[in-house]
């Protein structure tokens, strides 16, 4: 009897050995392990992944082979196993020699005694280092792509071709107060970033749709930011395909350009602008050729050519100025400067603060011009005594409760005896008709012996409108 059980167990040895040489061919690693978790054999594929000998896997305890990282997985596997499970799967990483790391799928088997006692088990390895270091990188790649997405100044998200909102960066999402739980998720048109109008919707539906069947989408739009504020944004709609060239994913992007339309409208406004003044400017040369008198060709150019240097010089001060009025006492130096620097005792202008209008500006400077010509020409600026002095004043308008009436003095003294003139010309017109008509105002003109005294008196208003 002794004799047969020895032979028969040692025919179990055989087969265990035989099996044993078996499973070394296998591709999977296959590991035994004792009750006390110490390998008691290893196949060659083990030995192979690990990169190490067999004897210095045997006796090992399979907790010290792996890493930390792997250590509580494995321990609530082993745990598993003594109370009853038969088989349990988890994926565990091993520290090779050379510190490398070996990640594989594992399966363990539980090996039991007649009682039902653990008394070890077979583990099945299966390496898996290349997708698990390909999710890695894919992991950190993500990472990256989200650290350079989120510190770029453009707004951008991924979506799905049908509209749906996938990813935002950070300031999107910062630009309009919003968490990734407020829109992820969501069809981008009814993100907060769009909700405040419904024609910005439709609009992005149909830009989605395009984007989808593989057209780039670009064009201005108005987005809503945080605090409700309304910013001009510069969208795109990208499309990506695949290696088949079917739309996968729609990247949508923005760049403000609130101060860029900003500058478009200013633009177009002073281009208006331009415009009204050109015309403008075109009707007064036009009146000048059909006002001035029929005289011989050199007198006529020469005078046209003063006045058009006149027009000129009020042109050239609306160019220095950023507001939309000028200070009259400007207005009325530019003209002064045709005939030289005036020492302040010969040329007095005093009055209070008062900006006008261009067109006002432009149809006094031509007043002013006129007057100062006939000045040097036959008043107080044809020698070297006599005096100008141009002043204005604000009062309370008896017509107006709460307006105000604007009076306007020139006033020449000191120069040669003056005689009014025996007819009238352009300079005329421009002092009385077009001052009269352009203003409502009442002017006056007269010529006592001591100089020329010229008068304008309008509302206020009508100078300058701030003053309305």
């Amino acid at each position: 009897m002794t004799g047969v059980d020895g032979a028969e167990l040692g025919s179990q040895g055989d087969q265990l050995a035989q099996l044993r040489r078996l499973i070394g061919f296998l591709p999977a690693g296959i590991i035994e392990a004792d009750a006390c978790d110490r390998v008691q054999f290893a196949n060659d594929r083990v030995c192979e992944m690990l990169a190490c000998d067999r004897t210095d896997l045997t006796g090992c305890r399979i907790a010290e082979l792996i890493t930390c990282q792997s250590r509580a997985d494995y321990a609530e596997a082993l745990v598993a196993l003594r109370d009853g499970s038969e088989n349990v799967s988890l994926e565990l990483s091993f520290r090779r020699e050379d510190q490398s790391a070996l990640h594989v799928s594992c399966a363990i088997s539980a090996q039991r005694s007649a009682a039902g006692a653990l008394t070890g088990c077979a583990l099945v390895l299966i390496d898996i280092s290349k997708r698990v270091n390909a999710e890695r990188t894919a992991r950190q790649n993500e990472a990256r792509l989200r650290q350079i997405l989120d510190n770029t100044v453009a707004l951008i998200g991924i979506m799905e071709p049908d509209g749906t909102l996938i990813e935002a960066n950070k300031p999107a999402l910062t630009a309009g107060g919003l968490e990734r739980a407020d829109v992820i998720g969501r069809k981008f048109w009814d993100c907060y970033w769009w909700s405040h109008d419904a024609e910005a919707r439709a609009k992005l539906q149909s830009a989605v749709a395009a984007a989808a069947a593989g057209e780039l989408q670009r064009y201005d739009a108005t987005v809503r930011m945080a605090g409700d504020a309304h910013v001009d944004i510069d969208f795109m709609l990208s499309p990506v395909t695949n290696d088949d060239g079917q739309v996968e994913l729609l990247v949508p992007s923005g760049f403000e350009i609130t101060d860029r339309k900003r500058h478009e409208e200013q633009l177009a406004l002073v281009m208006r602008e331009v415009n009204h003044r050109s015309k403008n400017l075109l009707a007064v040369v036009q009146s000048m050729l059909r006002q001035m008198r029929p005289v011989e060709l050199r007198q006529f150019v020469r005078d046209f050519s003063d006045r058009l240097r006149a027009l000129s010089a009020c042109q050239d001060l609306l160019l220095t100025t950023s507001d939309d009025s000028l200070p009259l006492a400007d207005v009325v130096r530019t003209q002064m400067l045709h005939f030289g620097e005036l020492p302040t005792q010969r040329l007095r202008i005093t009055g209070p603060e008062m900006r006008v209008a261009p067109e006002i500006a432009q149809n006094l400077g031509m007043a002013f011009y006129e007057l100062a010509t006939n000045a040097a020409k036959y008043g107080a600026l044809s020698d070297t005594e006599g005096q100008v002095q141009v002043f204005w004043t604000l009062d309370p308008d008896p017509e107006q409760s709460e307006g105000e009436r604007f009076s306007l003095c020139w006033r020449e003294s000191g120069g040669p005896v003056v005689t009014p003139p025996e007819g009238s010309g352009f300079g005329s017109v421009v002092l009385k008709d077009m001052l009269a008509m352009t203003l409502n105002a009442e002017i006056e003109m007269a010529f006592p012996p001591d100089g020329v005294i010229w008068t304008l008196t309008c509302p206020a208003s009508a100078i300058s409108p701030k003053r309305g």
